[in-house]
């Protein structure tokens, strides 16, 4: 059935593609990346900082302290990893690079399965949390200069609530042991059959290790929103960079605004593969509401997208060179 669905989300995806093009026409979308170049390249040295801050945001994420013997180039190439594996496993929501991680650092580094997991969860509190710090000082820092419209104001606070609620439910559920009533509902339910002994084992240790990283030392939870907040602001930079190599006259706070408005938009079509299509077409609404007109926005949601496909491509070359590589495997 999810196949199904993810079929035509994707389908519908690369129509909104195909009708924004139509819109914005092929040639002008020629005309503005056109002499452009080598001032693209900046972008590649902007994405490793984003990275960077989202590794070491992961690195504080694990229940106990992440062994010395894990040298920090290695969790960050099994980060790269992981997320070209989001983008490309097509029965997953965006998820599917996270069990990737957690065996890579299971075979790699003897990291049990209880850390490696607890961390995933413990990181996606963090992520959640950050980004709503990240999109509410995008709203501050422009509230006088650049309001947002009655529309999008309504779209990004109803976001913002709910993402608040996912997250303050998210990080109360593995405080208080979630994976406890997951292992009860699926004892009711028969789930677990001849291995219901080994699920319990693993559920109590899981839910054992989360409640311990909450409770002995809350300063690497705070550790962990920081970097991944510095993660969400690198992209600023990278916004305002597309920004004057396309001619556009945007302050650094409005970058941040823009920024913070894309990535809710890919939050919110994180179920469509990559987000194709609704990438893009939400990328030029959003420069339309700027006052820009929709080729520049097409132009920029292309740019970010070639950026994606090179690291895409740098994720999934370090995958094949990577020894002992797990083998996909559908849930």
């Amino acid at each position: 059935m999810m196949k199904i669905i993810k079929f035509f989300l994707l389908a519908g995806g690369f129509a909104i593609l195909y009708v924004t093009v139509r819109a914005v026409g092929i040639e002008n979308i020629l005309f503005n990346l056109a002499g452009l170049r080598w001032k693209l390249v900046p972008l590649l040295l902007i994405y490793p900082f984003i990275f960077l801050f989202d590794t070491i945001g992961w690195s504080f994420a694990f229940p106990k302290s992440l062994p010395r013997h894990v040298p920090f180039w290695d969790l960050y190439r099994i980060r790269i990893i992981g997320e070209a594996m989001n983008a490309v496993i097509p029965w997953a929501a965006s998820l599917g690079g996270e069990p990737v991680k957690v065996e890579l650092l299971r075979s790699r580094h003897n990291i049990p399965l209880a850390d490696g997991y607890a961390s995933i969860l413990i990181v996606h509190t963090t992520f959640w949390i950050s980004l709503n710090i990240f999109v509410i000082g995008g709203i501050v820092a422009t509230l006088k200069t650049f309001p947002l419209s009655p529309v999008l104001w309504h779209s990004v606070i109803a976001f913002l609530l709910v993402l608040g609620v996912i997250a303050f439910l998210l990080v109360a559920g593995l405080h208080f042991g979630i994976f406890k009533k997951v292992y009860g509902l699926g004892e009711s339910l028969k789930w677990w059959g001849e291995k219901s002994a080994e699920k319990k084992n693993q559920f109590l240790k899981l839910d054992d290790e989360i409640k311990k990283f909450y409770t002995t030392d809350p300063r690497r939870f705070l550790a962990s929103i920081f970097f991944n907040f510095l993660g969400w602001f690198a992209g600023t930079f990278e916004v305002y960079w597309i920004a004057i190599i396309l001619g556009l006259s945007v302050s650094f706070t409005e970058a941040w605004l823009l920024e913070a408005l894309i990535q809710v938009l890919r939050i919110v079509t994180f179920l469509i593969p990559s987000s194709i299509g609704a990438q893009e077409g939400g990328i030029v609404l959003i420069f339309l509401e700027f006052g820009f007109n929709k080729s520049v926005g097409f132009t920029f949601a292309v740019i970010r997208r070639m950026r994606e496909i090179i690291w895409l491509a740098a994720g999934l070359l370090c995958w094949f060179l990577i020894e002992d590589r797990p083998k996909l495997k559908k849930a």
